[in-house]
């Protein structure tokens, strides 16, 4: 469905956007949460586990709101109106876009003294995203977490994956905070979904 920015399809696919903002950034901090807990107390298979999961789940939230963000950038709920193939490859330049944009970006701003304190060193960031980074975040959104697939027991390893691609994730992620992150602290509208109730209603009681 096409759409134009401001109008209530528009208005709606924001309200999603936010919530699918804030359930990667809810996964994001539950991995956290057992990356150092894996650190601390060391690896077992529990911990692992609940540390796979909650990572494949920030892979998840992210890649679907990356997909979101496209779709309101094409004024199109389906993207693009190609198939298959030439689909993929549009959604992987968007992605493969974004990445390389926030690297140069930072490259940039070290290089003007302009960076904040915080960043790395500029050999973090200049350099050109992996080829098949987008590829390979798709397979892993579809295998690792998606549908169940045989190669996330064997030939899929979510290890390799994050030691490869994981400062790609995460600065996709920071980037997108200022404006799809918590703002305030009344938590914000989200409509059905912030409606959503297991309470039975008067009429039923």
């Amino acid at each position: 469905m096409k759409f134009n920015t401001g109008d209530t399809v528009d208005g709606d696919h924001c309200t999603v956007l936010t919530h699918e903002f804030f359930r990667c950034d809810d996964s994001f901090k539950e991995f956290a949460r057992y990356a150092e807990q894996m650190i601390i107390q060391g690896q077992t298979r529990e911990i692992s586990y609940r540390t796979y999961n909650a990572y494949t789940n920030f892979i998840h939230h992210l890649y679907e709101f990356l997909m979101g963000c496209h779709a309101r950038d094409a004024g199109n709920t389906e993207i693009t109106n190609k198939k298959g193939e030439e689909r993929t490859k549009i959604i992987e330049g968007y992605v493969m876009h974004h990445a390389q944009r926030i690297m140069d970006q930072y490259r940039d701003a070290i290089k003007n003294g302009t960076a904040p304190s915080w960043v790395n060193h500029i050999s973090c960031y200049d350099v050109t995203v992996p080829a098949e980074f987008a590829k390979d975040f798709r397979e892993f959104r579809n295998k690792a977490v998606g549908h169940v697939a045989h190669e996330r027991a064997s030939t899929l390893s979510l290890t390799e994956f994050y030691h490869k691609y994981h400062k790609y994730l995460y600065l996709l992620y920071t980037d997108s905070i200022h404006w799809w992150g918590k703002r305030s602290d009344e938590f914000p509208d989200l409509k059905e979904i912030t409606e959503f109730s297991v309470m039975l209603s008067s009429e039923n009681a």
